[in-house]
């Protein structure tokens, strides 16, 4: 059985060799926003007169024609300038999947990205911190080489990478192809193995079992660094387009936003890394993070109200990483055999894990749950993991009961 995992190492290039991957990687945003103005300005015309919607593999032959007109594309890689127009087709196929929005422009600064697919022109030595790609300026003593930092060992077979700038710093994300066991069968889940998690703004994760994760980690809302983060937003604005003052000020928010990237997702890594290892079965609530942190400005004949507040709201919400939270939780537990379940999150919040009552009332605070009817009382966040917990248990068929068998808390949504 075959996997495919992803490893990120660290980049130290040279001044010729990070001239060259800003090189290609503008090459690659020219190909990606000309292919997707095409899509946009041409398609009723290509199908009219072709008689077939426009693909990614139509527009690569393309290529060719567009290197007469633009010479110096022809210094980028061919596969890199193809992997572009792919990656505009992935994003098509996401957007008339339902997955995501209507595909936007690349941006300097914010999309520098290229991808190698030929393994065959890829060479890793990591003993030496080497890293070998194809059409590079040849660094002294090193063939062509790009050091990098290998935090671990590369296993497996390389597929393809993929060079990235976040911040300061250029990363290499290889795609490996690894040999894994099969899971062997397992005796059927038992109530002990299924463990519920709830995520919120205040405590990112909070388990069936009381456990809070994740709010060591990540600095609080109103900390220093997101008072640095509101300043430096605040002196990009101010500043000239153009000037040196501006350029300065955007590398120091790159950096910002990259090492506040970086910090989130060793939350996610380390919070989903223990939860897969110590429970077979996880049930989560089904959020639309998407519709949860959309704007509330409205429109100019409907003008939205509490606009900063519910800016500042989502803010948090996609600080915490529920979306990343959901990916690797479902792959950590597949890799291990086990089963991530995803119900309805109605009145989670509302309804009292002791005896079933529901009421608004009952949250008394943003931390403090007591019932109006049995009078118990726990954190809101484990009362609303617990009550997660018993959905999975109901849709499993170990806990009937009649809490879990009311309209609120019945609705399971989807098994993944």
């Amino acid at each position: 059985m075959h996997r495919t995992l992803s490893t990120r190492i660290r980049l130290n290039p040279d001044l010729d060799q990070e001239v060259e991957f800003r090189r290609i990687a503008g090459s690659c945003r020219l190909v990606y926003n000309l292919g997707l103005e095409q899509r946009r300005d041409f398609w009723r015309q290509y199908r009219a007169t072709e008689g077939r919607h426009l693909h990614w593999m139509g527009q690569k032959k393309e290529l060719p024609a567009l290197k007469e007109a633009a010479p110096f594309l022809a210094d980028a890689p061919a596969h890199c300038l193809q992997m572009a127009l792919q990656d505009l087709q992935r994003a098509f196929d996401a957007f008339f999947a339902g997955r995501a929005g209507y595909p936007r422009p690349r941006k300097k600064f914010e999309n520098d990205s290229f991808r190698f697919p030929d393994p065959a022109q890829i060479r890793i030595d990591a003993k030496a911190g080497l890293l070998i790609l194809p059409k590079f300026g040849r660094s002294k003593g090193d063939h062509g080489a790009i050091r990098a930092v290998f935090h671990r060992p590369i296993r497996g077979k390389i597929r393809s990478v993929t060079i990235v700038r976040e911040g300061r710093h250029w990363y290499a994300s290889i795609l490996l192809q690894v040999r894994c066991k099969v899971p062997a069968e397992k005796a059927p889940v038992s109530i002990d193995e299924v463990y519920g998690v709830d995520r919120g703004v205040e405590v990112p994760f909070m388990g069936s079992d009381g456990v809070a994760r994740g709010h060591a980690i990540l600095p609080k809302p109103g900390s220093g660094e997101a008072k640095r983060r509101k300043r430096l937003e605040q002196a990009l604005a101010r500043a000239k387009k153009g000037s040196k003052r501006r350029a300065k000020v955007r590398l120091k928010l790159a950096a910002h936003r990259a090492r506040e990237a970086r910090r989130r997702k060793d939350m996610i890594e380390k919070v989903t890394t223990e939860i897969a290892n110590n429970h077979r079965v996880v049930v989560i609530e089904n959020l639309p993070v998407r519709s949860m942190t959309a704007s509330a400005r409205g429109t100019v004949e409907d003008p939205g109200a509490n606009v900063a507040q519910k800016a500042g709201l989502n803010t948090v919400i996609l600080d915490k990483g529920w979306g990343l939270f959901r990916i690797r939780l479902e792959q950590k537990l597949a890799a291990r055999g086990g089963l991530l379940i995803v119900v309805s999150a109605a009145f989670t919040s509302q309804i009292c894990a002791c005896c079933g009552h529901v009421s608004a009332e009952s949250r008394l605070t943003r931390d403090l749950f007591r019932c109006t009817a049995c009078g118990h009382e726990a954190h809101a966040d484990h009362n609303a993991a617990c009550n997660i917990r018993d959905r999975g248990l109901a849709l499993l068929g170990l806990a009937p009961s009649a809490r879990i068998e009311r309209p609120a808390a019945g609705a399971v949504v989807a098994v993944c």
